[in-house]
C-alpha cells in the first residue's frame, strides 16, 4: 500500500535507495513484491474484489474453471454525489445508507451474494506513505519495528499515530534498504470495512490503488526502473520503483490533479527529480491506469513528459478476457487486487 494526505501537492521526501549488490538484486525485488502484497489483514486472496473509487464502486469476481482463474463478472456502478468524501483524517463514507445500496447494486450485477469473503481496494489519498531508512529499524522484531515507525511518522501524519494501522516491509531491514511504511487512520479503514459487512462481505485484505497497480505492472528485470501513473478523478499517484521496489511515491490532489496539463507538468518534474536527485540511470518502461481521462487521451498527454507513450496497466492478463478499455481502466485495481498473487 501507498499514501498520502489529501491535500494540493504532497510529496514524502525519499532518500536515494542505493543499488544493492549484484547478488542481492533479485532477493531485494521479492521481497518488495511481498510487501506490496502484504495487506492490512491477511494475505490470501479472495476470489471478489471491491474497488472503491472517488464517483464509483466497481466488483470484479473470478472463477475457477479447470484450475485457472476466469472471469466470472465485472460491474461498476456510480456513486451519488455526496456520498464519498476522500480524506485522511475522518471516515469517508459520509452517507452509510446510499453507499450500501450502492454496493448491493454493483454486487448484484456481479452475481455475488452475501457471505463473501473479499478484496478492498481504496484510493489512494486515504492514507499516508513514507520511505524509511532501513538503519533506523534494522535488526529489531516486528513489535519494537512498528513502535520505531510510529515514533519516526508521528510528525508526518496529520492525526495521531496511535490511531493509525499501519502496514510495512518486515524484511526490508537492512541499511542500504529504505523501509515502505503507510498509515491509515482506524476510522477510515473502519468506515469502509463496516459498509462491507453490512452487506454481508468480509474484507480479507485491503490495498491501495496505486500500490496494487504497482504489483500488477511488474514483470521486468529486478534491476530495472520505472514509473506508475494512476489516474483517477480528483487524484494522480506517480510512483517510481526498482523492479517490485518503490523508490517514490507521490499523490496529488486538488489543483495539480485538476488539469491535465498540470498532471502532465508534474510528471515531468518526477522524471526529472528521478534522474537528478535519485540518480536514475534512465526509465525502462512507464505504465498509466488512466480512469480519469480516456486512457487514449491520457496516454498520448503524458507521451511527451515520458518521453514515449506509457503503456495501459493490464491488471487482466491471464484472464482471456477483453473488457472495453474504460471499463477495464475503472476496475483495474479491483483486478489487479484478485490476480496479482496468482498469474
Amino acid at each position: 500500500m501507498a499514501f498520502d494526505p489529501p491535500v494540493p501537492s504532497t510529496v514524502e521526501e525519499p532518500r536515494p535507495a542505493p543499488p544493492p549488490p549484484a547478488s542481492g538484486l533479485g532477493a531485494l525485488a521479492e521481497r518488495g513484491l511481498r510487501w506490496l502484497r502484504r495487506q492490512l489483514n491477511d494475505p490470501e486472496r479472495p476470489l471478489v474484489a471491491v474497488e472503491v473509487r472517488p464517483r464509483s464502486l466497481g466488483v470484479v469476481r473470478l472463477s475457477r474453471e479447470g484450475g485457472r482463474l476466469a472471469l466470472g463478472a465485472a460491474a461498476s456502478v456510480d456513486l451519488p454525489a455526496g456520498v464519498l468524501d476522500l480524506s485522511i483524517m475522518q471516515s469517508n463514507v459520509t452517507n452509510p445508507d446510499l453507499f450500501r445500496r450502492t454496493l448491493r447494486a454493483a454486487l448484484e450485477r456481479a452475481g455475488v451474494l452475501g457471505g463473501a469473503r473479499v478484496g478492498l481496494v481504496l484510493p489512494d489519498p486515504v492514507a499516508r506513505v513514507a520511505l524509511v531508512p532501513g538503519a533506523e529499524v534494522s535488526g529489531h522484531g516486528q513489535a519494537q519495528m512498528e513502535e520505531l515507525l510510529r515514533f519516526r511518522l508521528r510528525k508526518s501524519v496529520p492525526f495521531d499515530i496511535r490511531e493509525a494501522r499501519l502496514a510495512f516491509a518486515v524484511e526490508a531491514t537492512r541499511a542500504t534498504d529504505t523501509v515502505p511504511v503507510v498509515a491509515i487512520h482506524r476510522s477510515v479503514l473502519e468506515g469502509y470495512e463496516d459498509a462491507c459487512r453490512a452487506v454481508g462481505l468480509e474484507p480479507g485484505l485491503v490495498e491501495l490503488s496505486g500500490l496494487v497497480l504497482l504489483a500488477a505492472s511488474g514483470g521486468g528485470s529486478p534491476a530495472e526502473d520505472h514509473l506508475l501513473v494512476n489516474w483517477d478523478d480528483g487524484y494522480v499517484t506517480i510512483l517510481l520503483a526498482r523492479g517490485e521496489w518503490p523508490l517514490l511515491v507521490r499523490t496529488l490532489t486538488g489543483e495539480p490533479a485538476a488539469q491535465p496539463q498540470q498532471v502532465a507538468r508534474e510528471v515531468s518534474n518526477t522524471v526529472l527529480y528521478y534522474h537528478e536527485r535519485l540518480g536514475g540511470a534512465g526509465l525502462a518502461r512507464a505504465t498509466l491506469r488512466s480512469a480519469a481521462l480516456p486512457p487514449e487521451q491520457a496516454s498520448a498527454l503524458l507521451a511527451g513528459p515520458l518521453e514515449g507513450a506509457p503503456a495501459l496497466v493490464d491488471a487482466w492478463r491471464g484472464l482471456a478476457v477483453e473488457l472495453p478499455g474504460p471499463l477495464a481502466q475503472a476496475l483495474a485495481g479491483a483486478a489487479a487486487c484478485l490476480t496479482g498473487g496468482r498469474r
